[in-house]
């Protein structure tokens, strides 16, 4: 009995579509998209509270000038 290739390439065709696959995939995309942005955030902090002092106190020696 000779199989046919042709139902293998019509499920690896369709499994792609199928929930079970794209769910998980879809679910793993966005934890790592969280994760990364929220790294970020947390590696920044420090470099902004440090920073953000002599940011605002610029822009409000600016902002007495113009006045």
């Amino acid at each position: 009995m000779k199989t046919s290739i042709l139902p293998v390439y019509l499920l690896c065709l369709m499994v792609p579509s199928c929930s079970l696959v794209t769910v998980p995939v879809k679910t793993a995309g966005k934890i790592v998209t969280t994760t990364v942005s929220t790294t970020g955030h947390v590696v920044a902090a420090p470099f902004d509270a440090v920073g953000g002092h002599k940011e605002k106190a610029e822009a409000k020696r600016e902002k007495e000038s113009e006045l």
